[in-house]
């Protein structure tokens, strides 16, 4: 309980300020582990307001654009009510970009194939995570990093029951596995780039999300939804975007401004145990003994990056 009241006091004093670096001290090293996982746990509940927006007309890619249409006005209020110290600058209209692509391109993977499926081609963002601090951030590959790849390269094998092919795949496996990418991308601009805030870059992530769904809508050839009942779906997608998007991203770029990129894609694989169980409880989605095996093995993956311990030539 401890932990919990001091991530919720963390996460108050993010949305009253924007100079990260400055009034927010923290006394314990792992808060920013904790606050990523829960956060990651109340990701994998996405599919949740995504399915509910589904049922009262925004289908497929309208129902991830309505839930960040209804959270830009809390962030954008939250952004011009708050005190920046740190000019705004390209790199972190690009990390913002990114995020809010890769949050957007999952939300239609989830409406396009399985949560299951969706969740753990998203969750190769570890691999993308551990290449790009290699190459570019002067990381050495240590031995525990392959074996955390080949943790999660087998586990995503048994999710696909050992189908992985190319006639199985499908335009939803392709955006969860993009999503992906543009997740690892995004967050090492941000934990590399300039303190610009949690608030600032969520409202930059959001807007992006919003201009992807509706460029995304365009391609597919979506018609523009028509709610049998407006002022629900009104409440619906504020409600959605305002209490669970707003303070939920605003916690993810939080940590990822204090978690290097790898060890945040890997904590956020505990989105996987909210997923898979409410995914596999609710919706009836298959969830058999090869699917269970392959969380196992992923998050396994995730646990071997954390917990391994670190040498100095590692950032």
């Amino acid at each position: 309980m401890h932990r919990i009241f001091t991530c919720t006091k963390i996460l108050i004093t993010a949305l009253q300020t924007d100079c990260d670096k400055g009034p927010i001290v923290i006394q314990n090293a792992k808060l920013p582990l904790w606050l990523a996982f829960g956060s990651a746990l109340l990701w994998g509940l996405w599919w949740m307001p995504v399915r509910a927006l589904e049922g009262v007309g925004f289908f497929s890619t309208w129902a991830g654009t309505a839930m960040f249409l209804g959270a830009l006005p809390i962030l954008l209020i939250l952004f011009f009510t708050g005190k920046r110290d740190t000019p705004v600058d390209t790199r972190a209209l690009l990390s913002g970009a990114l995020v809010g692509s890769a949050m957007m391109l999952y939300s239609i993977a989830i409406t396009e194939t399985t949560v299951v499926r969706s969740v753990l081609l998203f969750y190769l963002a570890p691999a993308w995570a551990i290449a790009i601090e290699c190459m570019f951030m002067g990381r050495r590959f240590r031995p525990i990093n392959a074996l955390a790849f080949l943790f999660a390269g087998i586990g995503v094998v048994f999710i696909f029951r050992g189908e992985v092919t190319l006639s199985d795949w499908n335009s939803g496996d392709s955006m969860a596995l993009t999503s992906g990418m543009c997740w690892a991308v995004g967050s090492t601009l941000v934990f590399t780039g300039k303190d610009n805030g949690a608030r600032t870059l969520s409202l930059f992530a959001c807007m992006a999300a919003f201009v992807v769904g509706l460029l995304m809508s365009v391609l597919y050839g979506h018609a523009l939804p028509t709610p049998s009942d407006p002022i629900y779906a009104t409440q619906l997608l504020a409600v959605s975007g305002a209490l669970y998007i707003t303070p939920v991203l605003i916690a993810t770029l939080w940590s990822a401004r204090r978690v290097n990129p790898t060890t945040l894609a890997f904590l956020l694989t505990g989105e996987i145990i909210s997923g898979l169980a409410t995914s596999a409880w609710f919706l009836s989605e298959p969830f058999g003994w090869p699917e269970l095996i392959g969380a196992t093995l992923v998050m396994s993956a995730a646990l071997v990056e954390v917990f391994a311990p670190k040498s100095n030539s590692n950032i």
